[in-house]
């Protein structure tokens, strides 16, 4: 409350409307705070609240959630940008061509990922480089089962 200079009682303040340069303020504000969104939105925001009888929390709180979400998702995309991930490659990006052996009926049951929500399993595999790969690797499994003792096991 501002007391007047010519009275003793304190006389209530009107409060900044519109016309008292209050939204030049708030533009103001949300640029030296760095809040672009709150910056962008409250004065619709404003208007639903006052609409539909907000109180002040609740305004408040629903520009600045407004603020966060905005602020999370550009931060994971310039996350991403910095990371420097190669380019995003989508199913319609392939080009079938290169792998003929591939059952295209097959590749677009799994595209629609229809199998998840009904718990089947799916897979798609490959061949093996070499069948010297495989031997290597069956030979080495079966030298570290914990059946056949290691010959660099000490007792």
């Amino acid at each position: 409350m501002a007391t007047s200079a010519n009275s003793k009682t304190a006389t209530p303040t009107k409060p900044a409307g519109p016309s008292d340069g209050l939204p030049s303020m708030i533009v103001y504000l949300t640029r030296v705070l760095k809040t672009p969104t709150i910056g962008a939105t409250w004065e619709d925001l404003a208007a639903q609240a006052r609409d539909e009888n907000w109180s002040h929390e609740a305004y408040l709180a629903a520009l600045l959630q407004r603020q966060v979400a905005d602020r999370e998702s550009k931060g994971a995309i310039m996350r991403i940008r910095t990371a420097h991930f190669p380019a995003v490659k989508t199913l319609e990006d392939f080009n079938l061509d290169h792998l003929p052996s591939l059952r295209r009926d097959v590749l677009a049951h799994l595209a629609t990922g229809t199998f998840v929500a009904k718990a089947e399993n799916g897979s798609c595999s490959a061949r093996p480089a070499s069948a010297k790969h495989t031997s290597r690797s069956d030979s080495a499994s079966k030298r570290l089962t914990p059946d056949t003792p290691s010959s660099s096991t000490r007792h």
